[in-house]
């Protein structure tokens, strides 16, 4: 039993399912949140870049406005590759005011080719002149624990004015961009492992990565789901399969780790381009032949 995440508007209720044998609580449960994700389609991946380029600027301006500053997390991959959309627009940021983290990051050297803030230094962060006191990099040459550890005390002494935090005291970034795996994963929070069951914690080590390199760090589902605004940006024919997933066919908790991203108080935008969303039927998400699983009746 489940339901979809679009115009149906309810999201599968908590698990209260049993693991094999034990009577213990299944670890992972639906976060509870209001509202639905915004599916925004472009034609092709340079139209979905201006696309998530004026989400970044509009995200900065209300958030320097209201405080002064703008912190924003940012994921790898092919992700990085869009932020140079940016320098195009012609009201462009107030980069000074950035804060720059990584929602997360694999324990290499910076100049490594696998560092995600190599990546994104070369893409996109020298180009922009962020103040590097500002660009929240790893701490180099460290096991993963304790890198994790020193990234959350990095952001855990930044002052309310750049980092704020919600009443259960996690920090509410102001926007997340998080691309997609073909198994769902988003951060480095990865299928029914127990770094994406975890609901404390703001930053946690991972050393048994499905994907090289085995160490890394990723900020919590928790962290994920208090930000502002979290944008999940898939382009190309190769994500068609896990967005409609994704958006059409509820998993079991913790099975598709990008259905748990669910922000509690901001909003959720899927950006895709055609390619991306394929497979994906909006016309049909109001119907109940097409989505008989997703009709949870209530008492």
């Amino acid at each position: 039993m489940g339901a979809h995440l679009m115009a149906s508007g309810t999201v599968a209720p908590v698990s209260t399912s049993s693991g094999a044998g034990t009577g213990a609580p299944h670890v992972f449960s639906y976060p509870q949140a209001e509202g639905d994700a915004a599916v925004l389609m472009y034609p092709n991946k340079q139209s979905c870049g201006a696309g998530l380029a004026k989400a970044l600027i509009d995200a900065s301006a209300a958030a320097v406005e209201a405080k002064g500053s703008f912190t924003v997390a940012l994921s790898g991959g092919s992700l990085v590759d869009m932020l140079p959309f940016v320098f195009r627009m012609d009201n462009k940021p107030d980069f000074s005011r950035w804060h720059v983290f990584y929602v997360d990051e694999r324990n290499v050297a910076h100049d490594s080719p696998d560092s995600n803030h190599g990546a994104a230094k070369k893409a996109f962060l020298t180009e922009a002149g962020i103040p590097d006191s500002q660009v929240h990099a790893i701490l180099e040459g460290a096991d993963a624990t304790t890198a994790a550890r020193a990234y959350e005390g990095k952001m855990m002494n930044l002052p309310a004015n750049v980092l704020p935090k919600d009443g259960s005291g996690f920090p509410v970034l102001d926007m997340i961009l998080l691309g997609v795996g073909p198994d769902g994963h988003v951060a480095s929070l990865f299928p029914n492992k127990a770094a994406t069951a975890a609901t404390d914690g703001w930053v946690l080590p991972v050393t048994n990565s499905p994907k090289p390199p085995s160490e890394r760090i990723t900020m919590t589902m928790p962290v994920i789901n208090a930000a502002k605004e979290v944008l999940v940006v898939a382009c190309g024919k190769g994500k068609a399969e896990v967005i409609q997933r994704a958006l059409e066919v509820q998993s079991l908790p913790g099975a598709l780790p990008v259905q748990l991203v669910r922000p509690a108080a901001g909003k959720l935008r899927y950006l895709l381009d055609l390619e991306a969303c394929s497979e994906i039927n909006p016309e049909l998400w109001d119907s109940a032949k097409a989505f008989p699983r997703s009709d949870i009746k209530k008492d």
